[in-house]
């Protein structure tokens, strides 16, 4: 693969790229003692999705991205930096660690703050630490806020931390819940990142779409993307930027094409009943403008240019809109196939002008 003229002119902020470790035991230098003892012992479910309700129809991670050195896909990071930074010219990977969305099925809230500080140490220390091109969400666990803000607070100073991965458990993101979380984020200027853990649409305890959990994995694939609208509405209603004004909002892979009807439908029932949401002071669609940003990933492939174009109305979307490929998994999207269907008036935003506005310069940090 290389990248055409268009997209080497540019740098690029892939805004999802999901390094994995070869096994539980390369944390182990990263945890104390007793937490190294625990995973010997009792071990660690590092997924999140439940494989016996759905088997995935697919090999989950694209095949180029195995390292003749061994391990998972994504395990490697120079082999990452071979074939998919370098030949694109990325200038960050925001690295959005995967093993820890398993700890979203655990139910003891101390072991998933440890397991996933650990694994912020391990990849700040082992990848951000290894090349500046890669930048860090550090990712902490929902069933603690305290034990999650805690972590930020010790993170947000090290060199490379430029985001939040929250995990999604049962509690919507407009809950009270989180608002430790919000408040260290703010205070630390560091944007919420919100990612699919795996396990929405697969228990009785998780988040899921209209409906009850689906039949297969095609169909939570396809109706997936309701729980994204779900939490972005909950949190406008629930006056979570009323709250937190500083507070931004980085939804991964949770698609964008259903913002404008979403939108128009949230303005037209708040002006018809403004008092039935008291928290919310102004129309909900300057939330979402002013809070929220959404990643290519998935880009949508409709049939026509027309139908291609009309995915680019949505309000706003030129300055809501980052690039994100979700390496190495098995849909992957090509930078230089994504950043061509793009409106040319919107590259540059898309492909890093926002990601500045949300992260700050420090995103750019291989170029400083």
């Amino acid at each position: 693969m290389s990248p055409t003229a268009a997209t080497d002119r540019l740098p690029i902020v892939d805004c999802d790229v999901h390094p994995l470790i070869k096994d539980v035991t390369s944390l182990y230098p990263h945890l104390s003692a007793r937490w190294r003892r625990h995973f010997e012992d009792r071990g660690a479910r590092m997924y999140a999705r439940a494989r016996d309700r759905y088997n995935h129809p697919n090999r989950t991670y694209r095949l180029d991205a195995l390292s003749d050195k061994g391990g998972p896909a994504g395990s490697d990071r120079d082999h990452t930096l071979e074939t998919h930074i370098a030949p694109f010219g990325i200038a960050t990977a925001l690295l959005l660690p995967q093993e820890p969305y398993g700890v979203t099925t655990w139910s003891d809230p101390e072991a998933a703050a440890a397991f996933c500080s650990g694994a912020n140490d391990y990849f700040h220390s082992d990848w951000v630490g290894h090349d500046d091109r890669f930048a860090l969400a550090v990712t902490v666990a929902p069933q603690d806020p305290a034990a999650a803000a805690a972590e930020i607070r010790r993170r947000a100073g090290e060199t490379g931390v430029v985001a939040v991965q929250l995990l999604l458990n049962e509690q919507m993101l407009g809950s009270r819940w989180f608002d430790p979380v919000y408040e260290a984020a703010c205070e630390n200027d560091l944007p919420i990142v919100l990612h699919q853990s795996g396990n929405e649409g697969c228990y009785v305890t998780s988040q899921g779409p209209a409906g009850g959990l689906p039949r297969s994995y095609g169909e939570r694939h396809v109706v997936l993307t309701q729980v994204g609208a779900a939490n972005i509405v909950d949190m406008v209603v629930g006056g979570t930027f009323e709250r937190f004004p500083r507070l931004k909002v980085v939804m991964v892979e949770w698609g964008f094409s259903w913002l404008t009807s979403l939108l128009a439908r949230m303005d037209h029932f708040w002006e018809l009943d403004p008092e039935a949401s008291p928290l919310v002071r102004r129309k909900p669609s300057e939330y979402v403008a002013e809070h929220v940003t959404f990643t290519t990933q998935p880009l949508d492939e409709p049939d026509t240019l027309a139908e291609l174009q009309s995915l680019f109305t949505v309000p706003n979307i030129d300055r809501m809109l980052l690039f994100s490929s979700d390496y190495p998994h098995y849909d992957t999207d090509d930078p230089d196939f994504v950043i061509r269907r793009i409106p040319a008036a919107m590259r540059s935003r898309v492909c890093f002008e926002n990601a500045v506005d949300v992260f700050g310069d420090k995103v750019l940090r291989s170029l400083s």
